[in-house]
């Protein structure tokens, strides 16, 4: 196990506000090997949010482009959430992205996935807001979609209780799909929540938009135990404060639960 792999699982463990000094010195340490400094810089990034900090997870994915880029390693083959970093301080914290993202790609070669996302990026933002291009992005308050060609619409007819637990994950795909949140509202109160991470925070964005705090936040907590890491850094999901509609609904209650309460692979009891 890496130097960034133990800070990270200690993160896991519920312990993110008291790792990330640790994270935040290896990934700006100059002497430190690529790998595990870029990978503590990218969890470094992910808790950086949740205190608000937005304007320094900018400053460290700057950072950590201009060091490593330039030798095409495996920092260059990431996206998320080096972009990431840079779309939050200019949402949050007021600094322009387009430029900063237009200057990390040139510190990456050529045809490698990091330089792409950043020119794509850079080129996206005159035509949509920044919201758009943060992960977990729905039409919440927006209207309900027609069902034609949605996959799972035919369950839509039938009692939802009746069905078995492989229909109902397909079928909470389509109310999503369909942005009908009054049926899925109709079903939280009778007690069924969806089992995908995702979707409990389509449920928590609409209950935002609604005025439903108390809602949004029970959904952001049951959201808290189904998040599973992509990748072997991720410490913490990062939608619920990057995502404007979600950060209504983010209370004291809910970032203490998710920066101190074990998350993942380690609340599992399982290696990640």
């Amino acid at each position: 196990m890496t130097s960034a792999e133990r800070l990270t699982s200690r993160a896991r463990h519920g312990g993110h506000r008291e790792m990330l000094p640790e994270l935040l010195a290896l990934a700006t340490d100059p002497a430190a090997r690529p790998d595990p400094a870029w990978e503590a810089g990218a969890a470094a990034i992910q808790i950086l949010c949740w205190e608000d900090r937005f304007a320094e997870a900018g400053e460290l994915a700057e950072l950590l482009i201009e060091r490593q880029g330039p030798g095409g390693g495996h920092l260059c083959d990431q996206d998320m959430p080096f972009a990431e970093g840079f779309l939050v301080a200019q949402l949050y914290a007021g600094v322009p992205a387009q430029p900063r993202l237009r200057a990390a790609a040139d510190h990456v070669p050529e045809g490698r996935i990091l330089r792409e996302e950043l020119l794509w990026l850079a080129e996206q933002l005159d035509l949509r807001p920044v919201e758009h291009f943060l992960p977990c992005h729905y039409d919440w308050g927006g209207p309900i979609v027609p069902r034609e060609d949605v996959i799972g619409e035919w369950l839509l007819d039938r009692d939802f209780a009746a069905l078995e637990p492989r229909e109902k994950r397909v079928a909470w795909e389509a109310i999503a799909k369909t942005n009908d949140f009054a049926r899925g509202r109709g079903l939280v109160e009778s007690g069924e929540l969806p089992e995908q991470y995702y979707l409990r925070l389509w449920l928590a964005g609409w209950y935002a938009v609604e005025g439903d705090t108390a809602g949004g936040e029970r959904m952001l907590l049951a959201a808290h135990e189904r998040w599973w890491p992509y990748k072997r850094w991720d410490v913490i999901p990062t939608c619920e404060v990057v995502q404007p509609t979600l950060r209504r609904v983010v209370t004291d209650r809910v970032r203490q639960h998710f920066l101190t309460r074990p998350i993942g692979p380690e609340a599992a009891g399982r290696p990640a």
